[in-house]
């Protein structure tokens, strides 16, 4: 199965299975009745946070946030650069998108993935409800992966990234000196992030991706390697090479004063009368 056999889910959608993780449907059928209750206007995304106001019964107010740590910055510089030669991820984050492969693009450079997982959200609600976390905490989950869906850029507002910011350096057209150039001639860095739900490099690369990849290669001569590779995991390793045996250590070469001494001995007893 390659790549384009893989549904790719969206950022919505992820969201939602993250939140809703170990919660039993009667929690999140709750939730779901509590979603009208927030109050639109009051919903405020920030770097690093998600805030609302909730109407309960008897007229009172809920304040309900969900907190997530910033991206670090340190590497930007270096994030932005890659993406200089990515044309696919740029042409996506300028039309509103957020592939996977930005995702996974930021996690190998700044060490930290873009989107979030549940683990690392934080939550807050002012209502005296025993269950963590609340139907209002859910709520706002809920409300959260639904605008994912028609607004995928808030997770960067989430995040602490400025997109526009992030694209005009990304524009900018000083060049690299110290990045190496590309490979084969290709006209950007190969993209080896994919973007479906449970793809690896591996499964990924089509022949046509592989050409692209090595320059000009015949498709016999890309099946023939892929038939290869594959094969490489069920062919045992070949025996080891039998060794020579082993010389014996070269005489040690006698001074001329060891040479001497020797033929005196020899002398004295040549000369010695037997018994």
């Amino acid at each position: 199965m390659n790549s384009a056999d893989r549904k790719s889910v969206s950022l919505g959608e992820r969201w939602r299975r993250e939140a809703t993780r170990g919660v039993d449907d009667a929690r999140l059928a709750a939730a779901l009745e509590a979603l009208p209750s927030i109050r639109k206007p009051m919903v405020r995304i920030r770097a690093g946070s998600i805030r609302c106001e909730m109407e309960g019964t008897m007229g009172s107010i809920h304040e309900v946030s969900l907190q997530i740590r910033t991206l670090p910055t340190r590497d930007w510089n270096t994030l932005v650069r890659v993406l200089r030669r990515s044309k696919s991820i740029v042409e996506a984050l300028e039309n509103g998108r957020v592939p996977r492969s930005f995702d996974r693009l930021v996690a190998r450079i700044v060490g930290e993935p873009l989107f979030p997982d549940a683990r690392s959200v934080t939550f807050g609600c002012s209502c005296d409800l025993p269950e963590k976390p609340c139907r209002h905490v859910l709520a706002l989950h809920e409300l959260f992966a639904r605008r994912l869906d028609e607004r995928p850029w808030e997770v960067l507002m989430l995040r602490g990234v400025d997109l526009q910011a992030m694209l005009a350096k990304v524009r900018q057209t000083e060049p690299d000196g110290d990045l190496p150039p590309l490979a084969y001639g290709v006209p950007e860095e190969p993209v080896l992030y994919p973007d479906a739900e449970d793809a690896d490099l591996g499964q990924s690369l089509t022949p046509a991706q592989i050409r692209w990849f090595n320059g000009t290669w015949s498709e016999r001569g890309v099946e023939a390697t892929l038939k290869a590779l594959v094969g490489l995991a069920d062919t045992p390793p070949p025996p080891p090479a039998p060794t020579a045996p082993a010389l014996p250590p070269a005489p040690k070469k006698q001074s001329a004063a060891e040479a001497v001494a020797g033929d005196v001995e020899r002398a004295k007893r040549a000369a010695k009368p037997s018994s």
